[in-house]
């Protein structure tokens, strides 16, 4: 898919895209290491997929020279904020799956309270990462949603200038007349 920054609505379908791959982004009550690596690895491979399309848009909108159309430079940005935020999504799920790694070498190990701990320890991980690319998908989305609706509003204008009153002390000395012929004294 090509997408043209100066387009709301395909902002809006990255949006959804971004939206679709945080629902359902959480731990099962029962889960193995397998389904936890299939809840980020498949998410992962998806964000993957949609971080491509954003940098290939980005890499041809953003090199060369700045572009003359405004609506384009805003939705170049917008573009370039939602790829910093899946990539940031990406690298939790990349830390959930290091984690399901873990469990996947240590599986066959003798049980024992420290293998028990660290086993629980890469769990709680899993569940954190998993709820902060979640969070990090989900604000993503919505800040694209919202630069989608401000894409094409037209650029703010300064209020027009009042004249203000100048303070006293700001003000130009008034002009005096000031006698020319100098003044006799009266004799006392």
């Amino acid at each position: 898919m090509r997408i043209d920054p100066r387009s709301p609505a395909h902002l809006n379908t990255i949006a959804q895209e971004i939206r679709e791959l945080a629902n359902g982004l959480t731990l099962f009550t029962h889960n193995t290491p397998e389904t936890a690596a299939f809840t980020a690895g498949a998410r992962m491979k998806a964000l993957g997929s949609i971080t491509e399309t954003l940098s290939n848009t980005l890499l041809y909108n953003l090199s060369g020279e700045p572009s003359t159309d405004r609506t384009e430079r805003r939705g170049a940005g917008a573009l370039a904020t939602a790829a910093a935020g899946a990539s940031q999504a990406m690298g939790h799920l990349a830390e959930a799956l290091q984690q399901v790694a873990f469990l996947q070498e240590h599986a066959t190990r003798m049980p024992g309270p420290d293998l028990a701990d660290a086993q629980q320890a890469a769990w709680n991980v899993i569940g954190d990462r998993l709820d902060e690319a979640r969070t990090a998908l989900e604000e993503t989305a919505t800040q694209l949603e919202s630069d989608s609706r401000h894409l094409t509003q037209p650029p703010r204008r300064p209020a027009p200038r009042r004249a203000v009153p100048t303070a006293q002390a700001q003000r130009p000395p008034t002009p005096v007349s000031v006698p020319t012929a100098p003044r006799r004294r009266h004799a006392p």
